[in-house]
């Protein structure tokens, strides 16, 4: 099946026919997962009563706590997060059901990617639109299903690195120098033994690398460049190269039709949020699923070309075998 078809096949564009309010009316938020600090910054940017924008619109109003059952750097978190959440007016609920009583909209802020499709599966089937942390999920196929579930309920979801709304990394993504040929980012990749090895944190910096070159990578090779640490070249349809590099901090490179521009720096929280907020109000995507599927595809390869001593993947074999799987997984969760 060509790459593209495959895309179609599972992802898809939600029409902004689900909303949580396009107009003035406050628009509840709920947290699943306090054991990341994310849900401290989001809620405080959220619930700051200075806020303007679409973010005056957003207040978390409950939190169910529970994210990781083992990772312990996750689960060590939870009470000092609660902690955190309660003092800025937040509810905590004792399941996820109860939550969604309670809310519009949901932040899945769960630090493990494995149970976020378990957790996803009820917020779409109550039409609540959910903003998804990083990682989406622990596998490909999770992240499939999770896609397939949101569409055959017609619910607005989206997933993101606040990495994706640096202001360098936008203006190249918006056309500053013109069309990128090459492109190479770097972030920390500090790994995780139950996920695949970039999609604990070396999908900020694949997450910078994809707003700048966009859809069409094709194939992937894994290496390692200084004292073994990770190196993952992509080649894109149009013969354009990126590249993610292991190293301290954030930064990169891209060169395009009118030059060189630096890239993938971090910028802080709130690009992010106020996106997230204009999500929750309009019902609109802001990342097209098929871009979304293929960062997470890429670094599924990587890890393939792992196992395979450095050999070229494609993605379209990775997506191919993770489509295959979408339905028997999706039946270990769903009831009629």
């Amino acid at each position: 099946m060509h790459r593209t078809h495959l895309f179609l096949s599972i992802a898809f564009l939600v029409a902004p026919n689900i909303c949580a309010s396009a107009d003035n009316k406050q628009i509840r938020v709920g947290i699943i997962g306090l054991d990341t600090s994310h849900a401290v910054h989001f809620s405080t940017i959220m619930n700051d009563p200075q806020a303007t924008g679409d973010l005056a619109y957003c207040r978390v109003v409950a939190a169910y706590p529970h994210g990781s059952a083992d990772i312990k750097s996750s689960v060590s978190r939870i009470p000092e997060y609660t902690k955190q959440v309660k003092t800025l007016g937040v509810e905590i609920v004792p399941s996820i059901n109860d939550l969604l009583e309670k809310v519009d909209v949901v932040l899945l802020e769960t630090n493990d990617g494995r149970p976020h499709l378990k957790q996803a599966i009820p917020c779409l089937q109550a039409g609540k639109p959910i903003f998804i942390d990083k990682p989406m999920a622990a596998s490909l196929v999770d992240i499939l299903a999770i896609f397939a579930v949101a569409n055959r309920n017609q619910v607005p979801l989206f997933t993101s690195s606040s990495l994706r709304y640096a202001k360098l990394t936008q203006t190249v993504r918006q056309g500053s120098i013109g069309k990128v040929s090459e492109c190479s980012t770097q972030s920390p990749a500090s790994l995780e033994s139950t996920h695949p090895d970039l999609y604990w944190y070396g999908i900020h910096g694949v997450e910078s690398l994809f707003t700048v070159m966009g859809k069409g990578c094709l194939t992937v090779s894994r290496g390692t460049y200084g004292r073994g640490k990770i190196e993952v070249v992509g080649y894109w349809s149009d013969n354009r190269k990126g590249v993610f590099r292991e190293g301290k901090g954030y930064r990169g490179t891209a060169t395009g039709e009118k030059g060189q521009a630096s890239v993938g720096s971090y910028d802080g929280y709130e690009p992010l949020v106020d996106v997230i907020a204009k999500f929750f109000r309009t019902g609109e995507v802001p990342i097209d699923p098929n871009e979304t599927i293929e960062i997470y595809a890429f670094m599924t390869a990587a890890d393939e070309s792992k196992h395979l001593g450095g050999s070229p993947v494609t993605l379209e074999s990775v997506l191919a075998k993770a489509a295959s799987q979408v339905e028997q997984r999706l039946a270990e969760f769903e009831t009629d």
